[in-house]
């Protein structure tokens, strides 16, 4: 009897990751999506480290001048850089790439839920249920169709938190400098995750593992190493994640503003005239002199950034290559998914916290650091991709206790407290941002 679930949890398992791949995969070549803006500025990077020019957008300026540094990366460019070496400059290559790393990200997401539970009777169903929910999740099968940094990034924050629980169970010398190697990578790909770092401190700090953690941290710094070495050489500064994340601070945080992007004439101005470095060092000023002038409405920014980051009336697909009812369905069906991701997340949150299950208290502790920097600079939608492969193991563990074969689920009080919670928020969004909300509906009536 155990054979054979288990071979029926295997093949249930290579459906979901086949079908994650094939969807992901099928949705790149039917809609052939044009780059532009970041997705561009990507490509233009890649071929220019392929050419041997190096990691610079416009090889006509001056190497210092030259914006490549204020994008984010550079592991990401590197990536496609690989695969354009190999293969040519064919995005098909980067299609198929990007969809097997969303398979593997779903797989990633099963093997964290195993460790995770391991004396779990329905572990294997939790994981199941959480492999499902990210493989098939709307909005990454869409960004898997671009030349984006989301699908290359979340599979590399996949394998650090799949590292990280593995070593838990077995906190050795090998598996202590494979988390430093995979956290380091993850945060070149995008240096947010690099948030999670002191989560692992703290259960190094907790179980009195010296020995490993001062190897973890010998292997972060090294793989920062050639980076920052390269960007001293050139800007004269320490920037171990370049520009990107500075400017990020001063956009988000200006007089007026709602916490979202939106260059304003000054910035534009400043960005055409002025260096990187320049760049990177007004962003921060511009951000101390805000909280210093405006500590309330930063507070007040802050509040926003947070209630639209949870917000359900947020989905993606408000993108250029779609209009009409095919957008209007994906952003449907966007909007469903993150009902439904939100809904039984933070229901499994909430359960976790009730019941005191010990086996969540460091994946609960990974999803509240995710967020944070989001919270303090800039928001939107696909900001937010970082924390779904967390709340989808919530999401899994509370769908699984719920028993929904039986009429039990509809007392749990959990789950009608997590509902109103998660409307509430998208209320609140909604009346917030009622004028930008009639400006989007007014696309389809």
């Amino acid at each position: 009897m155990q054979i054979k679930n288990l071979y029926q949890n295997n093949k249930i398992l290579l459906i979901i990751l086949a079908g994650a791949f094939l969807a992901s995969l099928a949705y790149s070549f039917y809609f052939r999506i044009t780059l532009a803006v970041d997705a561009l500025a990507y490509d233009v990077i890649a071929q220019n480290i392929t050419s041997g020019a190096g990691f610079r957008e416009d090889i006509s300026r001056d190497l210092t001048a030259d914006s490549a540094i204020t994008r984010v990366g550079p592991l990401y460019e590197y990536f496609l850089a690989g695969i354009y070496k190999v293969f040519g400059h064919h995005y098909e290559a980067v299609w198929l790439a990007q969809a097997g790393l969303h398979a593997l990200s779903a797989w990633l997401v099963y093997l964290i839920v195993l460790l995770i539970f391991i004396d779990h009777d329905k572990k294997k169903k939790i994981g199941l249920l959480a492999a499902a929910i990210l493989g098939f999740y709307p909005d990454l099968i869409e960004i898997s169709a671009m030349l984006m940094t989301e699908t290359f990034y979340l599979f590399l924050t996949c394998l650090l938190v799949y590292v990280f629980f593995a070593f838990i169970w077995r906190p050795g010398v090998y598996l202590a400098a494979v988390l430093g190697l995979s956290t380091g990578l993850a945060v070149l790909a995008r240096p947010p995750v690099l948030f999670l770092v002191p989560v692992m401190l703290f259960y190094f700090w907790q179980k009195k593992l010296w020995r490993q953690a001062i190897l973890f941290l010998c292997v972060l710094a090294v793989v920062f190493i050639p980076w920052t070495y390269r960007n001293y050489q050139i800007y004269d500064q320490v920037m171990p994640f370049g520009a990107a994340g500075n400017f990020n601070f001063w956009i988000g945080n200006q007089h007026g503003g709602d916490g979202e992007q939106g260059l304003t004439e000054e910035h534009m101005q400043f960005l055409s005239s002025h260096e990187a470095r320049e760049v990177n060092g007004e962003s921060m000023k511009q951000f101390k002199s805000f909280l210093l002038n405006h500590p309330l409405e930063f507070v007040k920014l802050t509040w926003l950034r947070i209630n639209k980051y949870f917000s359900v009336i947020r989905p993606m697909g408000f993108w250029f290559y779609q209009q009409g009812l095919g957008q209007l369905f994906f952003l449907l069906s966007s909007a469903a998914a993150s009902v439904f991701l939100f809904v039984f997340s933070l229901g499994g949150i909430l359960k976790a916290i009730a019941s005191r299950d010990k086996r969540l208290y460091y994946l609960l502790a990974l999803t509240i650091f995710t967020p944070l920097i989001i919270f303090i600079t800039v928001v939107e939608t696909r900001y937010r991709f970082q924390i779904y492969p967390l709340l989808a193991i919530f999401a899994g563990y509370f769908i699984v206790n719920l028993q929904f074969g039986q009429t039990k689920w509809r007392r749990e009080k959990t789950l009608w407290l997590a509902v109103a919670l998660v409307f509430s928020n998208g209320i609140i969004d909604s009346l917030l941002s009622l004028a930008r909300l009639k400006e989007r509906l007014g696309w389809f009536f």
